[in-house]
């Protein structure tokens, strides 16, 4: 279905998203997507629809840019929502893409987001 190096990629995206995941124990689910919207990979729980979550997902960083853009706070670095169930962080994996990594509410943020930094920068060169 898809082009072997297209498969390769998503191969590796996972490697590198099990390696955070050892980091930040508690991470439950996870996408990588284009900056346009589309999935690349991921791993989500059953139900949740992969291509709703990543529209919803460029969405919202896309209107967090243009305000912080409208605010001179320079170009957007993350998003990190806390909810009544745990945390959610939405970070660019360099120039093509957004990892999004939602984790339990036991998880301390400062994990996440350095679990979320090391997987972009490792994630970043592959795009």
């Amino acid at each position: 279905m898809f082009s072997p190096e297209f498969e390769q990629l998503q191969a590796k995206v996972r490697e590198i998203i099990d390696e955070a995941t050892e980091l930040a124990a508690g991470i439950k689910a996870w996408i990588l997507l284009s900056k346009e919207g589309l999935p690349i990979a991921s791993a989500m729980a059953e139900g949740l629809e992969e291509a709703e979550i990543a529209a919803m997902s460029a969405s919202i960083l896309g209107v967090a840019d243009l305000a912080a853009e409208r605010m001179d706070q320079g170009i957007l670095e993350e998003v990190l929502l806390t909810n009544e169930k745990g945390l959610v962080i939405m970070k660019s994996a360099g120039e093509k893409a957004i990892l999004v990594l939602a984790a339990s509410k036991k998880l301390k943020p400062g994990m996440l987001v350095y679990a979320a930094k090391t997987a972009c920068d490792n994630i970043a060169p592959l795009l």
